[in-house]
């Protein structure tokens, strides 16, 4: 009789054999392989689809067949990046991607997805089902870019100039996935702006919010810092401009960068700059909350 697995939560992905749901897989394969941590293959057969309003019949035990076929030949990528065949899990659920994903995330590390951003012009936009899961998973999002990414390079964490929030960085300096490697830490500075037109801005008051932002950004560090022991190097950074555009430069120089989501009220979605994020990063982007 096997034992019961004991290791941390696990690692949740959404998987429909598209790209996307590949590179997800790929990248939840190798954190699961260097943390020993159970992955947790589901494929979403559509509700909508499967009942069809339209009199078209669908097979459900057609779907089930396909959707398990599509998973073992997941599952044995994953074992080829190093998975146990122990620790990884199939499941197929009839439901929305959101619904269901975000119902199994309530006991697990985190949920990888893709951006299902292939082309400059369809990266206008993040899929619906992305952001849809920023809002409402009960763990940490992870989702995973389309281009190449800097895999052995720093963890990078962005903290708001002008916000309370320092979870981010406790997120990542307490996770074992990151231990020892360096981090970043950057602010983006906003330029102000009128609602009629743009201001002119002085250099000695870029400067001066520049100061004020590294000042706010050193208290928010030094209070996470002083709950650690052992650790790692950790830089910290000010940047001056439009946050979407300077985190989404500055994504391009770490491995992954890690952010706190911020959820609205009452539509339960997350910020613009999380948003753009989602569809402009040059790495895994984490949101965390």
């Amino acid at each position: 009789m096997p034992k019961p697995y004991t290791g941390p939560p696990p690692i949740l992905v959404g998987y429909d054999a598209s790209d996307d749901a590949v590179r997800a897989l790929e990248y939840a394969a190798r954190v699961a392989a260097a943390t020993k941590t159970m992955l947790q293959l589901v494929y979403v057969a559509d509700d909508t689809v499967v009942s069809s309003p339209w009199g078209v019949v669908f097979d459900p035990s057609s779907i089930q067949a396909t959707a398990r076929k599509l998973l073992a030949e997941a599952a044995a990528t994953a074992h080829a990046f190093g998975v146990a065949k122990k620790r990884i899990r199939i499941k197929v659920a009839i439901g929305t991607p959101v619904g269901v994903l975000t119902q199994l995330s309530q006991n697990c590390s985190m949920v990888v997805v893709g951006r299902r951003a292939h082309t400059s012009r369809t990266r206008a936009f993040s899929g619906s089902t992305s952001v849809g899961l920023a809002g409402a998973v009960r763990c940490p999002l992870v989702v995973v870019a389309d281009i190449p990414t800097l895999e052995d390079g720093p963890v990078g964490v962005a903290l708001e100039a002008d916000g309370p929030g320092s979870l981010a960085l406790e997120w990542a300096l307490s996770n074992p996935l990151f231990t020892g490697r360096p981090i970043k830490v950057v602010s983006v500075c906003k330029a102000p702006q009128s609602r009629i037109f743009w201001l002119s801005v002085s250099q000695d008051q870029v400067d001066a919010a520049i100061e004020q932002t590294s000042a706010h950004q050193a208290a928010q560090v030094a209070e996470v810092v002083a709950r650690h022991t052992d650790l790692p190097e950790i830089t910290t950074e000010v940047r001056y401009g439009s946050p979407v555009d300077e985190l989404a430069s500055f994504s391009e120089t770490v491995s992954v960068l890690v952010i706190e989501a911020d959820v609205r009220f009452p539509t339960y979605s997350v910020g613009s700059v999380a948003r753009g994020l989602m569809t402009y990063a040059g790495c895994p982007v984490i949101l965390v909350k």
